[in-house]
């Protein structure tokens, strides 16, 4: 009842129209679709309502045009004009190509009268280039016909309106292409202007059309609701570039033995442990823990992007949370052979500069331009054939370079520290200041652990009697070996720190008592180790002016579980009871 009292109120000759019409309809459609021409456009659509996209078959009487927008990279979108009549961007003619062109093709299920008023609405985008005049055509079998304009200002506007043509009755199912020209279809033009930085987790988005209203009588009278239509997508835009997509961090541990993984003699802690087999050495080898990663170029899969050349490049920082060791540094590997577990063709972290250095902060940090082409250009170096891994969009087809970032002990001579991770920041930053950087990013990409317990003390003195006990519940013997450093202006400067002091071992299910003299003296034997060079005054806080030489701070390192090794610290002071001194471990039980 409500219905026909709306219809009541409008003019009669458009009621007669709306009532005697054998395919009125619930809504309206659009068909967006690229190819060098428009398909059946002169055929009428005899649905009430749209044909669901998976069932679509092609432009017919019973059936609609499958969907096919424009693709392409979110990072162009900075201010990116879209011509639909060179959907690529190439500037090609479209004679040339049979893609070149993007129809977007608008049906309604009722017929509209003339005089009627339809409103057009783009989300994520605005029209632009058109001359501020679109034209919808039908196509009688007989001709190109313009059967409405907009009106208004259209360029630059993201809603614009359209009125039929007086006299003209467009019949249900006809198909409308938008166009430039009144005379011929010419497609249009829209403009896409994002301001966020690209982040393959959030950047993908769509422009979508759609018609709002249909409103007769100039946009006074009755909303045919077989003109109004869902939104539809006419481009998708999505990131074309995936820098260190997916990967697992590296966990890894520095050898604390006298002995590597293949039970060679070696200097403690100047290896990584490794497995034996070499075809099973993905995370470490002797020198080397492995991050592996993958960089995707989407480039094929889009009509519109981005050529790397070498204005573009990937900042990289590589943050360690505590000091690796003067010998470690981050390489960068784009082969591998599996069957050797040999990585090749090093990647320079900069034009000039191979290995990058380790920043204890991201301020702090060197931040290297990586150049964009060495790291998403495809390349297996001399090592295996890489294939994408992928097999779902968006990466699905995407080109895969596969790329590995390196803690590297170079040269092995060196002693390594651990108990760190490494944090690698990143961002790909482009020359163009009309594309869009990505956003900055960040990954922990190695995990440095120890095999053994970490116990450390942290004040002892040289004096007679001073000892360290240490215990290994262990069922079988434990080497230890001893950081040592004291007070000094500067620990950094010579051999003030020592590491890796070599102690010997702790027998299976016994202890050993560490007496400090004779452990001060070991280091100063095997490292050099010089202590301190200046200590405090009383009234000068925090500058290290007159020294106490016998004050130092000891980290032992024993290679059993953390959890079967425990030490106590004594004192001894003439006189006056002895000072047992607290010991700090990783172990899980509480103390």
């Amino acid at each position: 009842m409500k219905r026909f009292n709306k219809v009541a109120l409008i003019p009669a000759a458009v009621a007669a129209v709306l009532a005697g019409n054998a395919y009125a309809g619930t809504e309206a459609c659009f068909e967006v679709y690229k190819g060098s021409a428009l398909v059946n456009h002169s055929v009428i659509y005899a649905g009430a309502a749209c044909i669901a996209e998976a069932s679509r078959t092609g432009a017919a009487a019973n059936n609609l045009q499958a969907t096919d927008e424009v693709a392409i990279a979110y990072e162009l979108t900075g201010n990116l004009p879209i011509d639909f009549d060179d959907v690529d961007g190439d500037e090609l003619i479209p004679a040339t190509e049979t893609d070149d062109d993007q129809h977007i093709v608008y049906i309604p299920t009722t017929d509209i009268p003339g005089g009627t008023k339809i409103t057009i609405a783009l989300t994520g985008a605005t029209f632009d280039s058109n001359s501020n005049q679109i034209h919808l055509l039908k196509d009688d079998g007989t001709g190109i016909e313009a059967v409405a304009s907009s009106d208004g200002t259209v360029d630059g506007a993201s809603t614009i309106t359209f009125l039929t043509k007086a006299g003209i009755t467009i019949g249900a199912g006809t198909r409308l292409v938008f166009s430039r020209s009144s005379t011929a279809a010419t497609e249009i033009g829209i403009k896409i202007t994002n301001t966020t930085c690209t982040d393959t987790t959030q950047s993908s988005q769509s422009v979508t059309i759609a018609a709002t209203a249909a409103v007769t009588d100039g946009g006074t009278g009755y909303n045919i609701q077989g003109a109004v239509s869902n939104a539809q997508k006419i481009a998708d835009i999505s990131p074309q570039f995936y820098p260190l997509h997916a990967g697992t961090t590296a966990e890894v541990q520095v050898n604390a033995e006298s002995s590597n993984s293949e039970g060679t003699a070696i200097v403690a802690r100047t290896q990584f442990v490794y497995n034996a087999d070499a075809t099973n050495r993905l995370i470490a080898t002797s020198s080397q823990a492995i991050y592996k990663t993958g960089f995707y170029d989407r480039e094929l899969l889009l009509d519109q992007a981005i050529d790397l050349d070498a204005a573009d490049h990937v900042e990289t920082a590589f943050v360690a949370s505590s000091e690796p060791g003067t010998n470690v540094k981050m390489r960068l590997y784009n082969g591998r052979t599996a069957a050797t577990g040999v990585l090749d063709t090093a990647v320079a972290v900069e034009t000039g500069t191979t290995p990058g250095a380790f920043g204890l902060t991201q301020a702090t940090a060197t931040v290297y331009n990586t150049e964009a082409v060495d790291l998403f250009t495809p390349a297996a170096g001399a090592g295996d054939a890489e294939t994408n891994p992928m097999t779902t969009a968006p990466l699905l087809g995407a080109a895969y370079n596969e790329m590995f970032y390196v803690v590297e002990n170079n040269p092995a001579t060196g002693i390594m520290n651990f108990n760190y991770d490494v944090t690698t920041h990143y961002t790909l930053d482009f020359g163009d200041a009309g594309e869009l950087d990505h956003c900055a990013s960040n990954k922990v990409t190695h995990e440095v652990g120890v095999n053994g317990a970490v116990l450390k003390v942290p004040y002892v003195t040289n004096a007679e009697g001073n000892f360290v006990r240490i215990t290994n519940e262990h069922d079988e013997s434990a080497e230890v070996t001893v950081d040592v450093f004291s007070e000094s202006a500067d620990g950094n400067d010579g051999t003030r720190k020592v590491t890796a002091v070599e102690l010997g071992s702790v027998p299976a299910k016994s202890s050993v008592v560490y007496f400090m003299p004779k452990v001060i003296e070991e280091a100063v034997s095997q490292k050099q180790y010089e202590g301190a060079d200046g200590g405090y005054a009383a009234d000068a806080l925090g500058a290290n002016a007159v020294s106490n030489a016998s004050r130092h701070t000891v980290t032992f390192t024993v290679t059993a579980p953390k959890n079967s090794v425990h030490g106590v610290s004594v004192q001894k002071v003439p006189g006056r009871s002895d000072r047992v001194m607290p010991v700090l471990d990783q172990n899980d039980w509480s103390q």
